[in-house]
């Protein structure tokens, strides 16, 4: 049986972990890796000098390459693709590989605005659960699936609130493109957030952003700290907290906070460290006393090399298993997950994030002009273009 032949699309950062993944799961005979393309010439030149580095040097020299995804989707019979590209070509090369029926696993954001996010569900039709799976490497993390096993066995009852903390240990990257800090740091919070309350839209989105200095504001956000809150229908409340300037190592974690019980997964770990994820029952009331640990489950992090970027530790097995997932499903013509739907809502309260951080904090709420409830991308859309946070 033929192995399904894999390219990627844009190799810069984040295109070179999924490279890293790609050359694990052609040497594992998962998949045949054929094909790598980036309309920049230095910076395909650059992937493929990184592949001598994996001791790939074969792969380097026989990768079709492609300077657009239309010439990959047409010359490199690939049976499925990861689109890295810039945020702003996301639109622009899914539909290129999704109109040749080339499934895609493409970075978060999904796009640059809701417009373009319901423009792709409009192309791509029925066929849009099996053609695109959005980057969202969180849903393959071990400690985060735990966390949410313990949510839907009921264990902690009804979220009252969650908190989401992604602190970075370094300014931006040179030549990063960013759609502003609270949209490009609030958005993998946004996913944590809503993924456990089965991805309904909050209500109400709130936001602050703040510059300490000193600080090289690389990717000119105009700041380098963001609170978010979005607060659901039921009153459930979620506080998303991103930082830039955690120069001490890596906090990434989240804590949610039920009726009857408490997760936490992850702390600051410094510069390096283990992955905890700790289940607490016990309110006073009942048999179990107040705040019992229940359940613990340690994850190791995945020790880094130095071209590796700052979060590659904390989510390396992750963006394995997410690649590995995206392979498997499209073997089995299955559909892709997180899909369109996650990519264009997470979208939508990330980028209405942005415009109320920039207002001062302006309160938005979600819901279409007549009152009802934001159901589709189109309605997004209506919504972010009457609203101003396209």
């Amino acid at each position: 049986m033929a192995l399904p032949r894999l390219g990627i699309f844009g190799t810069g950062r984040m295109g070179r972990v999924h490279v890293q993944h790609l050359v694990e799961l052609h040497r594992a005979r998962r998949i045949d890796f054929v094909a790598m393309g980036d309309p920049l010439p230095s910076t395909l030149d650059a992937a493929r000098a990184y592949l001598s580095t994996l001791d790939a040097g074969d792969l380097a020299r026989d990768l079709a390459i492609a300077s657009t995804a239309e010439r990959m989707a047409t010359g490199a019979r690939v049976d499925a693709v990861v689109v890295a590209s810039r945020t702003e070509d996301h639109a622009r090369d899914i539909v290129t590989f999704a109109r040749h029926g080339i499934p895609v696993l493409v970075e978060k954001p999904v796009a640059s605005s809701i417009a373009e996010a319901a423009s792709i569900v409009d192309q791509l039709g029925a066929d849009a659960d099996r053609l695109v799976q959005v980057a969202f490497q969180r849903h393959f993390d071990e400690a985060t699936r735990a966390a949410a096993g313990w949510v839907e066995q009921g264990l902690i009852g009804p979220i009252q609130q969650s908190d989401h903390v992604l602190q970075d240990k370094n300014p931006t990257p040179e030549n990063y493109q960013s759609c502003g800090i609270t949209a490009d740091m609030a958005i993998h919070l946004v996913f944590e957030a809503m993924s456990v309350r089965g991805f309904t839209l909050p209500l109400r989105v709130q936001a602050l952003q703040y510059l300490a200095p000193p600080y090289d504001d690389r990717a000119a956000e105009g700041a380098n700290i963001v609170h978010v809150f979005c607060q659901w229908a039921n009153g459930s409340l979620a506080h998303l907290w991103g930082s830039r300037i955690n120069g001490t190592g890596y906090d990434n974690r989240f804590t949610l906070t039920g009726t009857v019980g408490r997760i936490d997964v992850g702390e600051f770990a410094g510069d390096f460290g283990p992955i905890a994820a700790k289940l607490w029952r016990g309110t006073g009331e009942g048999p179990l006393p107040r705040g019992t640990l229940v359940e613990s489950l340690t994850f190791p992090m995945t020790p880094p090399l130095p071209h590796h970027p700052d979060f590659y530790p904390r989510f390396a097995a992750a963006y394995h298993a997410e690649l590995s997932e995206f392979v498997t499903r499209v073997a089995a013509g299955a559909a892709l997950e997180p899909g369109l739907d996650a990519g264009w809502k997470t979208l939508l309260v990330a980028n209405v994030a942005e415009a109320s951080s920039r207002q001062g904090g302006r309160v938005f709420e979600l819901l279409q002009r007549d009152g009802g409830a934001i159901e589709t991308a189109a309605d997004a859309a209506a919504f972010a273009e009457a609203s101003g946070c396209a």
